[in-house]
């Protein structure tokens, strides 16, 4: 157990290692793509014509500069935006020193302006700020060339994050990438972990094991789960069956075995009474047939579980597979002074297998014949409904209690154990039966009549031809 709790713990380190690592590369390369497109689109200041108003603000701003002897640049700066709430930009001509806000974003106007002289007043669109250029300007006997530029637009958070330094932005995208991607991965990797487990448990021979913590979710993993839990219900229900078949075939050979050995043990105590030896050797040649029986109709029930891929379709004259049927039942009936009588038709031939289909009905049948009594009839009936096939037997025998009709078809199940067996019954007939309709995708049921006997009802898809 501290093995599979290791196996298991590594199993879950690795797959999430894996998923987490493939996920992130994904993720940080989609980033960095999308970060070099959006570059080569990234929005470039625009030149057009000049604002009428700004340029006239910027005029006469100007006039009044012209009369000054003596300008303190900052104190002009400070002085236009407290009164017009705007920037006022400085270019020095001489040497292209700009004087402007220390905020980052107006870098990229900085930029621009040492790198493109304005000669004529223009305004320039830089997306986040217009700025409106003059005509050169004489301040404290040099050349400046003034510009408006209108109050930065309310910065959104992308715009905060691309002011960031790289260094900076590059940590914030591994961080919440890494947070993600551990999220997503460990999302995915719950589910693998839990059928991992569940498949090791059912492999180990734990059939009850179900996945119950995601079987409620609707995506994949939901479907999968729920597809397992159904995989692991159809093993379970599958190997119990054959467990309780193999215990019963145990417990209803142990019987005619220790009768048998019980009837040679007789004869050979009886050696010298010929008369008394004959009467054990008659026993122990019933006893044979028993298990000879019993060993067909298990092998016959194995057969038929396991005969899908060996199932023959061909046309089947279903009046003529019953007449054949009654007249070889209605030689043992007529030992019982049992009439068998047939009633109605079917107008059509229907596509099967007629082996199995004989097997079926005979077992129905010689059912019905078994636990009928004597001087009694037995009826079968053929009917058409609803694009099905109805085929009944009907008997006048005792019945069976309304809680039991379902088992009649399970294999040994036997109402009264001393009665079947007294009848020669090995409790298989029946299961043989529902097999065999099963695979033509038939139904049988049973039902009682009142005021007493038993009808078993086989129902078979009308199939008219090969195609349908």
């Amino acid at each position: 157990m501290l093995k599979q709790g290791k196996e298991s713990k590594k199993f879950s380190l690795g797959i999430s290692l894996k998923l987490f690592l493939a996920f992130w590369l994904v993720i940080i390369t989609s980033v960095l793509i999308s970060y070099l497109v959006t570059i080569q689109f990234r929005h470039s200041p625009t030149q057009e014509q000049a604002n009428p108003q700004q340029l006239k603000l910027l005029n006469q701003f100007t006039l009044k500069l012209a009369d000054k002897k003596r300008v303190k640049l900052k104190a002009i700066q400070s002085k236009f935006h407290h009164k017009y709430n705007q920037h006022l930009i400085i270019k020095k001509v001489s040497n292209n020193k700009i004087y402007s806000p220390r905020n980052r974003p107006w870098s990229k106007v900085k930029d621009y302006l040492k790198k493109h002289p304005l000669d004529n007043p223009v305004t320039v669109d830089f997306s986040f700020t217009k700025l409106t250029s003059s005509q050169p300007i004489i301040i404290n006997g040099q050349q400046f060339q003034l510009f408006i530029a209108s109050e930065l637009q309310r910065k959104r958070f992308v715009s905060l994050i691309s002011q960031l330094p790289f260094a900076l932005r590059l940590f914030f995208l591994l961080t919440i990438s890494f947070l993600s991607c551990w999220l997503l991965a460990k999302s995915f990797t719950k589910p693998l972990i839990a059928i991992q487990k569940a498949s090791k448990a059912l492999g180990n021979g734990e059939l009850a094991t179900r996945i119950t913590t995601f079987a409620q979710r609707s995506d994949e993993f939901g479907d999968l789960a729920r597809s397992f839990n159904q995989m692991a219900k159809q093993l379970e229900d599958n190997i119990s069956a054959h467990q309780r078949l193999l215990g019963d075939v145990s417990h209803e050979l142990r019987s005619p075995l220790t009768r048998l050995q019980l009837a040679v043990a007789l004869a050979e105590k009886n050696i010298g009474n010929k008369a008394e030896q004959q009467k054990h050797l008659h026993r122990c040649e019933t006893e044979v047939d028993r298990l000879d029986e019993m060993i067909a109709d298990v092998l016959t029930l194995s057969r038929l579980e396991h005969s899908h891929n060996n199932f023959t379709v061909e046309s089947v004259d279903l009046n003529a597979l019953v007449g054949q049927v009654i007249n070889d039942c209605q030689y043992f009936a007529s030992s019982k002074k049992i009439s068998i009588k047939l009633k109605g038709a079917f107008n059509d031939a229907i596509f099967g297998d007629s082996k199995l289909l004989v097997s079926a009905i005979s077992n129905v049948l010689n059912n019905a014949v078994k636990y009928s009594p004597n001087e009694q009839d037995v009826t079968v009936e053929l009917t058409q409904q609803n694009q099905q096939l109805h085929l009944s037997v009907s008997d006048k025998g005792p019945g069976v209690p309304d809680e039991m009709l379902t088992q009649l078809f399970t294999p040994f199940f036997r109402v009264a154990d001393a009665r079947d067996r007294s009848s020669g019954g090995t409790g298989l007939g029946l299961a043989i039966a529902q097999q065999a309709i099963q695979l033509h995708q038939g139904e049988i049921i049973a039902q009682n009549i009142m005021p007493n006997g038993l009808k078993v009802i086989v129902i078979l898809p009308f199939l008219p031809s090969k195609e349908a």
